[in-house]
């Protein structure tokens, strides 16, 4: 999964891919995140969906938590600056909380806290550049909340209230979330491009991430139990033996007539036949002799821990996997993820490098 810039955990994970990923079709030369008005426009109802689930599952329980720890520190210690903007250890607290972190708050993870500073640095480059949120936008996307999660403007406000926010801080939290997607859309998921070539030599690599069914055989033996504790001498009497079978069967006589005569009594009734197995069930030694082997063929001395076995391949069915139309979409957003996730990190450093930033 690529590494997500996010503020709410169930929130900012998908939102800050700017939009779904794109259907399959099959451009003149490459697939691209399309730039026309309708796909650079973030969609409000996509976006609700996603917020509805942080709103419901973490709005009370995040702020409410937030607004009553107690800590040995002052709530107005800077920890970092950023463009003059200072961080303070409110603003971790609260961030922490909406991070889903509620263990060891008294101390300061670094980690986190440089995904603050990201944050921030990330809001101050949409600023320098010009990049808004009407407050229609805002608005309305608070509207889809409300309509996805069945909730009135007082029910919001209720839930809100709980955690010690007001409804003019939440109002501005969903605006810098959408104000960073916005600059995220622009600078990094619209310049990411999978090529077909790319997509089809990622199934070529990986076919067996997309196994519809293991290969299976139909498999006869004939085995001779090894006693445990068996002495030297048994050991080298069970080896002539099942030589001794390995030379006939060479010489023509028919497996399933010696099977039936030195095996157990269960295999002798079957004639031998061990059953059908897809790839994987057997013990090693045989899964990887059984499915190397062509129908009809007759294995030699296989041995394990309780002794020895002849088989004989009946049939065989090979791997069958999804057909590559059937697994574009999803392989193309496996490459997206990758190239994204490059692409994100390579361009929030060049954020890093363009900010004052300073960690007290």
């Amino acid at each position: 999964m690529c590494r997500e810039y996010r503020l709410f955990p169930a929130f900012f994970d998908k939102l800050s891919l700017g939009r779904e990923f794109p259907s399959y079709r099959h451009p003149r030369t490459a697939w691209s995140m399309r730039r026309d008005g309708r796909a650079e426009k973030i969609s409000m109802k996509a976006i609700s969906r996603l917020v509805n689930s942080f709103f419901i599952a973490c709005v009370s329980l995040i702020l409410s938590a937030a607004a009553t720890a107690s800590y040995a520190f002052t709530l107005d210690k800077v920890l970092a600056v950023v463009d003059k903007d200072a961080i303070t250890l409110s603003d971790y607290l609260l961030f922490a909380k909406t991070m889903g972190v509620v263990e060891n708050m008294d101390v300061i993870d670094e980690a986190l806290l440089k995904k603050l500073i990201e944050e921030k640095v990330i809001l101050h480059e949409a600023g320098r550049r010009g990049i808004e949120i009407s407050d229609a936008e805002t608005d309305a996307l608070i509207e889809e909340i409300k309509k996805d999660s069945a909730v009135s403007q007082s029910d919001l406000e209720r839930e809100i209230a709980k955690g010690g926010m007001n409804f003019s801080s939440y109002r501005k939290v969903v605006k810098e979330r959408l104000l960073a997607v916005k600059l995220i859309e622009a600078d990094v998921n619209s310049k990411v491009i999978v090529t077909e070539k790319e997509v089809e030599r990622f199934y070529g690599e990986n076919k067996r991430d997309y196994l519809a069914g293991p290969a299976r055989a139909e498999v006869k033996a004939i085995f001779l139990r090894l006693n445990e504790g068996a002495t030297v001498t048994e050991i080298t009497d069970l080896k002539r033996k099942i030589l001794s079978i390995a030379a006939r069967l060479g010489n023509g006589e028919n497996f399933e007539s010696l099977a039936g005569l030195y095996n157990d009594e269960r295999l002798s009734e079957s004639q031998g036949r061990l059953g059908e197995f897809h790839r994987g069930a057997l013990i090693p030694q045989l899964d990887r002799k059984v499915f190397s082997m062509q129908k009809g063929e007759i294995s030699g001395p296989l041995w394990v821990k309780e002794g020895v076995y002849l088989v004989k391949l009946i049939d065989r069915t090979e791997d069958a996997f999804k057909p590559l139309e059937e697994v574009k979409n999803d392989i193309y957003k496996r490459l997206f993820a990758q190239k994204r996730e490059k692409m994100f990190n390579e361009w929030v450093r060049s954020l890093w490098g363009k900010a004052f930033i300073s960690i007290n």
